[in-house]
Protein backbone atom coordinates (compact mmCIF):
# COMPACT_ATOMS: atom_id res chain seq x y z
CA UNK A 1 0.00 0.00 0.00
CA UNK A 2 1.29 3.34 -0.90
CA UNK A 3 0.86 6.23 1.93
CA UNK A 4 -1.55 8.32 -0.10
CA UNK A 5 -3.57 5.16 -0.51
CA UNK A 6 -3.68 4.63 3.71
CA UNK A 7 -4.42 8.69 4.02
CA UNK A 8 -7.59 8.58 1.96
CA UNK A 9 -8.53 5.44 3.20
CA UNK A 10 -8.36 6.71 7.12
CA UNK A 11 -9.28 10.72 6.47
CA UNK A 12 -10.65 10.99 2.61
CA UNK A 13 -9.78 13.45 0.80
CA UNK A 14 -10.95 17.06 2.03
CA UNK A 15 -9.25 16.49 5.68
CA UNK A 16 -5.56 16.08 4.72
CA UNK A 17 -6.18 18.63 2.21
CA UNK A 18 -7.27 21.53 5.00
CA UNK A 19 -4.40 21.16 6.39
CA UNK A 20 -2.12 22.49 3.79
CA UNK A 21 -3.28 25.73 4.62
CA UNK A 22 -1.57 25.63 8.02
CA UNK A 23 1.05 23.45 7.61
CA UNK A 24 2.94 24.89 10.55
CA UNK A 25 0.02 24.75 13.38
CA UNK A 26 0.00 21.89 15.63
CA UNK A 27 -3.33 22.22 16.52
CA UNK A 28 -4.37 21.46 12.91
CA UNK A 29 -2.17 18.45 12.36
CA UNK A 30 -3.87 15.07 11.19
CA UNK A 31 -3.49 12.35 14.15
CA UNK A 32 -0.50 10.05 12.23
CA UNK A 33 0.17 8.38 15.34
CA UNK A 34 -2.32 5.46 15.61
CA UNK A 35 -1.35 4.83 12.28
CA UNK A 36 2.35 3.84 13.45
CA UNK A 37 1.74 -0.04 12.30
CA UNK A 38 0.24 0.82 9.22
CA UNK A 39 3.09 3.07 7.93
CA UNK A 40 5.03 1.06 8.54
CA UNK A 41 3.63 -1.14 6.17
CA UNK A 42 3.36 1.01 3.18
CA UNK A 43 5.92 1.25 0.48
CA UNK A 44 7.40 4.66 1.32
CA UNK A 45 8.44 2.89 5.23
CA UNK A 46 9.64 -0.16 4.26
CA UNK A 47 12.80 0.58 4.46
CA UNK A 48 13.31 2.52 7.86
CA UNK A 49 13.93 1.83 10.93
CA UNK A 50 11.02 3.16 12.44
CA UNK A 51 8.70 6.03 13.34
CA UNK A 52 8.55 8.55 15.83
CA UNK A 53 5.80 11.94 15.96
CA UNK A 54 6.78 15.38 16.59
CA UNK A 55 4.53 17.57 18.56
CA UNK A 56 6.23 20.55 17.50
CA UNK A 57 7.79 21.40 13.66
CA UNK A 58 11.22 21.60 16.53
CA UNK A 59 13.31 18.55 17.19
CA UNK A 60 16.74 18.78 19.23
CA UNK A 61 19.50 16.05 18.34
CA UNK A 62 22.95 16.12 19.30
CA UNK A 63 22.84 19.70 20.82
CA UNK A 64 21.49 21.29 17.65
CA UNK A 65 18.15 22.05 17.26
CA UNK A 66 16.07 21.05 13.66
CA UNK A 67 13.61 22.29 12.03
CA UNK A 68 11.33 20.06 10.28
CA UNK A 69 11.03 20.65 6.29
CA UNK A 70 8.51 19.36 3.62
CA UNK A 71 9.16 17.15 0.56
CA UNK A 72 6.43 15.85 -1.83
CA UNK A 73 6.55 12.45 -2.19
CA UNK A 74 7.16 10.16 -5.19
CA UNK A 75 6.91 6.70 -6.75
CA UNK A 76 10.43 5.77 -6.02
CA UNK A 77 11.25 7.34 -2.73
CA UNK A 78 11.80 5.61 0.16
CA UNK A 79 12.12 6.74 3.70
CA UNK A 80 15.72 5.40 5.61
CA UNK A 81 16.66 5.30 9.18
CA UNK A 82 14.78 6.69 11.89
CA UNK A 83 11.63 8.63 10.71
CA UNK A 84 10.78 11.55 13.26
CA UNK A 85 7.10 13.08 11.36
CA UNK A 86 5.18 16.36 12.33
CA UNK A 87 2.36 16.09 9.66
CA UNK A 88 1.19 15.21 6.37
CA UNK A 89 -0.96 16.41 3.90
CA UNK A 90 -2.45 16.71 0.30
CA UNK A 91 -1.24 18.84 -2.24
CA UNK A 92 -4.49 21.23 -3.97
CA UNK A 93 -5.26 19.16 -7.01
CA UNK A 94 -2.86 20.17 -9.94
CA UNK A 95 -3.47 20.32 -13.96
CA UNK A 96 0.00 19.67 -15.30
CA UNK A 97 -0.76 21.12 -18.94
CA UNK A 98 2.18 19.20 -20.15
CA UNK A 99 0.66 15.67 -19.61
CA UNK A 100 -1.19 13.41 -21.59
CA UNK A 101 -4.43 12.74 -19.96
CA UNK A 102 -6.53 9.58 -21.39
CA UNK A 103 -9.69 11.50 -22.72
CA UNK A 104 -12.94 11.20 -19.74
CA UNK A 105 -16.03 10.39 -22.62
CA UNK A 106 -16.36 9.84 -25.90
CA UNK A 107 -13.40 10.07 -26.79
CA UNK A 108 -13.43 14.07 -25.57
CA UNK A 109 -12.34 16.13 -22.39
CA UNK A 110 -11.63 19.53 -21.62
CA UNK A 111 -9.00 20.82 -19.38
CA UNK A 112 -9.65 22.67 -16.25
CA UNK A 113 -9.08 26.55 -16.43
CA UNK A 114 -5.49 27.72 -17.40
CA UNK A 115 -4.01 30.83 -16.85
CA UNK A 116 -1.81 32.44 -19.35
CA UNK A 117 1.07 33.47 -17.57
CA UNK A 118 1.89 36.51 -18.94
CA UNK A 119 -1.33 38.18 -19.23
CA UNK A 120 -3.34 36.11 -16.85
CA UNK A 121 -6.06 35.59 -19.28
CA UNK A 122 -8.00 32.66 -18.33
CA UNK A 123 -8.20 29.60 -21.24
CA UNK A 124 -9.71 25.80 -21.88
CA UNK A 125 -8.32 23.23 -23.94
CA UNK A 126 -10.87 20.53 -25.86
CA UNK A 127 -9.52 17.32 -26.37
CA UNK A 128 -11.61 15.15 -29.49
CA UNK A 129 -10.79 12.57 -30.67
CA UNK A 130 -11.69 11.46 -34.55
CA UNK A 131 -9.74 8.63 -36.67
CA UNK A 132 -9.93 9.56 -39.83
CA UNK A 133 -8.78 6.09 -41.44
CA UNK A 134 -11.83 4.55 -39.97
CA UNK A 135 -13.80 1.99 -42.59
CA UNK A 136 -16.88 4.04 -43.18
CA UNK A 137 -18.88 0.68 -43.69
CA UNK A 138 -18.71 0.86 -39.98
CA UNK A 139 -20.30 3.60 -38.97
CA UNK A 140 -22.10 3.94 -41.99
CA UNK A 141 -20.52 7.17 -43.04
CA UNK A 142 -21.56 7.99 -46.85
CA UNK A 143 -19.61 11.48 -46.68
CA UNK A 144 -17.20 13.83 -45.54
CA UNK A 145 -19.78 15.75 -44.24
CA UNK A 146 -21.33 13.60 -42.28
CA UNK A 147 -17.84 12.75 -40.74
CA UNK A 148 -17.60 16.55 -39.97
CA UNK A 149 -21.03 16.39 -38.22
CA UNK A 150 -19.90 13.94 -35.73
CA UNK A 151 -16.78 15.86 -34.51
CA UNK A 152 -19.43 19.35 -34.09
CA UNK A 153 -21.98 17.24 -32.12
CA UNK A 154 -19.43 15.59 -29.59
CA UNK A 155 -18.37 19.57 -29.94
CA UNK A 156 -21.63 20.49 -28.78
CA UNK A 157 -21.78 18.06 -26.16
CA UNK A 158 -18.72 18.93 -24.50
CA UNK A 159 -19.74 22.96 -24.30
CA UNK A 160 -23.03 21.77 -23.31
CA UNK A 161 -22.00 19.23 -20.56
CA UNK A 162 -18.25 20.35 -19.41
CA UNK A 163 -18.48 18.78 -16.37
CA UNK A 164 -19.17 15.64 -17.77
CA UNK A 165 -15.94 15.33 -19.89
CA UNK A 166 -13.74 17.96 -17.73
CA UNK A 167 -9.86 15.68 -16.85
CA UNK A 168 -9.18 15.74 -13.12
CA UNK A 169 -5.79 16.88 -11.49
CA UNK A 170 -3.50 15.07 -9.42
CA UNK A 171 -2.91 15.26 -5.72
CA UNK A 172 0.13 14.44 -4.18
CA UNK A 173 1.53 14.28 -0.27
CA UNK A 174 3.08 16.30 1.47
CA UNK A 175 5.25 14.75 4.10
CA UNK A 176 6.66 17.19 6.96
CA UNK A 177 9.38 16.05 9.48
CA UNK A 178 13.23 15.58 10.00
CA UNK A 179 14.34 12.16 8.30
CA UNK A 180 16.91 10.68 5.38
CA UNK A 181 15.10 9.24 1.87
CA UNK A 182 16.63 7.92 -0.76
CA UNK A 183 15.79 6.81 -4.63
CA UNK A 184 14.89 3.18 -4.81
CA UNK A 185 17.41 1.51 -7.10
CA UNK A 186 19.93 4.85 -6.49
CA UNK A 187 23.33 4.40 -5.50
CA UNK A 188 23.31 8.20 -4.19
CA UNK A 189 23.63 8.77 0.07
CA UNK A 190 20.15 9.00 1.34
CA UNK A 191 19.67 12.85 1.51
CA UNK A 192 18.39 14.71 4.93
CA UNK A 193 15.26 16.85 5.32
CA UNK A 194 15.68 19.20 8.15
CA UNK A 195 17.26 22.30 8.90
CA UNK A 196 19.10 23.86 11.54
CA UNK A 197 17.68 26.74 13.29
CA UNK A 198 19.51 29.64 14.63
CA UNK A 199 17.74 29.66 18.58
CA UNK A 200 18.79 33.50 18.78
CA UNK A 201 16.65 34.37 15.42
CA UNK A 202 13.11 34.01 14.48
CA UNK A 203 11.64 32.04 11.27
CA UNK A 204 9.24 33.49 9.02
CA UNK A 205 7.30 32.40 6.84
CA UNK A 206 5.37 33.72 3.71
CA UNK A 207 4.48 31.75 0.02
CA UNK A 208 6.57 32.77 -3.02
CA UNK A 209 4.53 32.50 -6.46
CA UNK A 210 6.45 30.55 -9.22
CA UNK A 211 5.54 30.54 -12.88
CA UNK A 212 6.53 27.51 -15.28
CA UNK A 213 4.94 27.82 -18.80
CA UNK A 214 1.19 27.67 -17.79
CA UNK A 215 1.25 26.67 -15.03
CA UNK A 216 1.44 29.20 -11.96
CA UNK A 217 1.91 27.43 -8.23
CA UNK A 218 2.37 28.72 -4.84
CA UNK A 219 5.02 27.46 -2.10
CA UNK A 220 5.70 27.58 1.35
CA UNK A 221 9.08 29.72 2.30
CA UNK A 222 11.01 30.37 5.25
CA UNK A 223 13.43 33.27 6.34
CA UNK A 224 15.60 33.79 9.17
CA UNK A 225 14.36 36.94 10.97
CA UNK A 226 16.12 38.99 13.78
CA UNK A 227 14.50 38.53 16.99
CA UNK A 228 13.57 42.06 17.35
CA UNK A 229 12.03 42.13 14.39
CA UNK A 230 9.29 39.39 14.83
CA UNK A 231 6.15 41.47 15.60
CA UNK A 232 7.05 43.85 12.66
CA UNK A 233 7.56 40.92 10.50
CA UNK A 234 3.84 39.71 11.39
CA UNK A 235 2.21 42.81 11.45
CA UNK A 236 3.48 43.16 7.40
CA UNK A 237 4.01 39.81 6.25
CA UNK A 238 0.98 37.77 7.59
CA UNK A 239 -2.62 38.41 6.63
CA UNK A 240 -5.30 37.26 9.26
CA UNK A 241 -2.87 34.40 10.72
CA UNK A 242 -2.17 33.05 6.67
CA UNK A 243 0.72 33.45 4.85
CA UNK A 244 1.11 36.44 2.51
CA UNK A 245 2.83 36.23 -1.04
CA UNK A 246 5.96 38.01 -1.08
CA UNK A 247 9.66 37.41 -2.39
CA UNK A 248 12.96 37.19 -0.52
CA UNK A 249 14.29 40.09 -1.73
CA UNK A 250 11.31 42.10 -0.49
CA UNK A 251 12.17 40.13 3.42
CA UNK A 252 15.67 41.37 2.48
CA UNK A 253 14.85 44.93 2.44
CA UNK A 254 12.51 44.71 5.15
CA UNK A 255 15.00 43.34 7.45
CA UNK A 256 17.85 46.46 6.31
CA UNK A 257 15.11 49.48 6.64
CA UNK A 258 13.97 48.26 10.35
CA UNK A 259 17.56 46.59 11.85
CA UNK A 260 18.90 49.28 13.95
CA UNK A 261 22.62 50.24 12.90
CA UNK A 262 25.30 50.17 15.55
Amino acid sequence: MKVKELLLEKFGEDEPLRHLTHPTDQYRKLDLEPLKDELLKCDEFSECEGIDFMDFPFLEMDGTTYQAQTIKLGDDIKFVGKVTLYNMFFTPEMFNPNKIYTTVKDGASITPTLYDPMTFLPKKKIVLTWNPEIKQDILNIDTEQEQRQILHNLLDNVLDNPEEYELKGDRGVLVRGIFKTKKEGSETPPFFTGEPVDTNGYIGFYMEKNVEGEEITFSLKKKSIPKELKEKFIQRFTDNGGFTTTTEEEIENFIKENSTED
